[in-house]
């Protein structure tokens, strides 16, 4: 909680009680770009990578002694869970830091957005008004009378988080797992926009050479954040352990405590169901599958199939690689379609993410890792690489 407060307090923006979405309603005025900000809000939580709630260093039922051996040479994944369970009265304690650096949206790159001329066969424009704020009108260059000129924006947006999530992980029996997660962010939004008029694309709306309504502005606004996330509970119990596979079952519950507005929370309450299959074979590799559903409690129909594939195995001593496929099926958009997509619009995505990575064991309780997520497809919110270092201590609960 100090931790916490301290970051608050460091923020600019917070202490000014204002939030990062503001730059389209004030800087950014009368631009078009408000409904980037509220499509913003409502979907970057969800593009943010939530690491493992399984320990790595775990303790697997031996069906030839009937005992539950404590294993160390297949790691697990960051990203991606596994079937086995920490042990009774057992501790993890990890630290994950994430830098996301989002660069597009639906394939468009977030640096170079364009404005629609035309949305639902009406030109994007402006009234023309005299110096009284009137109503008023400007003859173009063929002769002909306006009372608009349309309008040509290219937009250029910037959108990072610094996530330093701090997870507790505790073994009630030698079948449950309990997990806390509280994500740690700093969220950056940096826009500018340069407006023309008239827009050079619709050259029927040429105006006579020296018109002072003919002219190029550039707006630009950045704010930054800090502050805690959407906290994350989780639960995973092993009701299989043996041939063919062990099999687990996940539920967590995600809580709307990060801000929308500051691109730190979802704003929705989302439960959270998985079956989790795995099985260490030879003492060196485990391949995993997660299938998983993402339950918006606030709208059942923008809820979200998640699904995990791949395998950990053991490279050399101390060291395991992981390689995960992750995937992400929308049932529906997660928020409201914009009325009018001026440059954007929100749609129901199937998100596909590679992960790969290492993690290193240190004297049979520390471990340090590192792994990048890269997209496999263009659909949402997307940023060219994820890197994730993680920080991760396993001991016995000293009761």
């Amino acid at each position: 909680m100090i931790l916490i407060a301290l970051l608050v307090l460091m923020s600019p923006s917070l202490a000014r009680g204002r939030n990062l979405t503001d730059i389209f309603r004030n800087e950014l005025a009368n631009l078009e770009l408000e409904p980037v900000g509220d499509a913003l809000a409502k979907t970057v939580a969800s593009a943010y990578p939530v690491a493992s709630a399984s320990s790595s260093v775990t303790y697997v039922y031996n069906s030839a002694t009937d005992t539950f051996d404590r294993q160390t040479h297949v790691l697990g994944p960051i990203f991606g869970e596994r079937a086995e369970t920490i042990g009774e009265r057992q501790i993890d304690l990890s630290l994950n830091y994430s830098y996301v650096q989002f660069t597009s949206i639906n394939g468009q790159d977030l640096g170079h957005l364009e404005n629609a001329p035309e949305i639902n066969l009406r030109v994007v424009s402006f009234p023309i008004v005299d110096a009284h704020g009137n109503p008023s009108s400007v003859v173009l260059a063929d002769g002909r009378t306006t009372t608009f000129l349309p309008l040509q924006v290219h937009a250029d947006l910037g959108v990072e988080a610094q996530i330093l999530s701090p997870s507790f992980t505790y073994g009630v029996t030698p079948n449950l797992d309990v997990n806390l997660t509280i994500p740690l962010l700093r969220t950056f939004l940096r826009a500018k926009a340069t407006s023309q008029v008239p827009d050079p694309r619709l050259p029927q709306f040429a105006l006579k050479e020296g018109d002072p309504n003919q002219q190029t502005l550039t707006k630009s606004g950045r704010e930054s954040a800090v502050g805690a996330g959407d906290l994350l509970l989780r639960a995973k119990y092993a009701f299989h352990r043996g041939e063919p596979v062990d099999i687990a079952a996940g539920l967590g519950l995600s809580l709307p405590s990060g801000n929308p507005d500051n691109l730190m929370g979802s704003g929705t309450t989302r439960v959270q169901p998985t079956l989790i299959l795995s099985r260490v074979f030879l003492d060196r590799i485990e391949p995993l599958l997660n299938l998983g559903f993402d339950l918006n409690c606030n709208d059942v129909g923008s809820s979200i199939f998640r699904w995990a594939a791949g395998a950990t195995a053991q490279v050399v001593g101390p060291l395991t690689g992981a390689v995960v496929f992750l995937g992400r099926n929308e049932l529906g958009a997660q928020t409201d379609p914009i009325e009018a997509p001026f440059f954007l619009q929100i749609e129901r995505n199937d998100i596909y993410d590679f992960s790969i990575g290492f993690r290193y064991l240190i004297r049979d309780a520390l471990v340090v890792a590192a792994n990048v997520l890269v997209p496999l497809n263009d659909d949402g919110l997307r940023a060219d690489a994820i890197p994730t270092l993680q920080v991760e201590y396993a001991f016995g609960a000293p009761w």
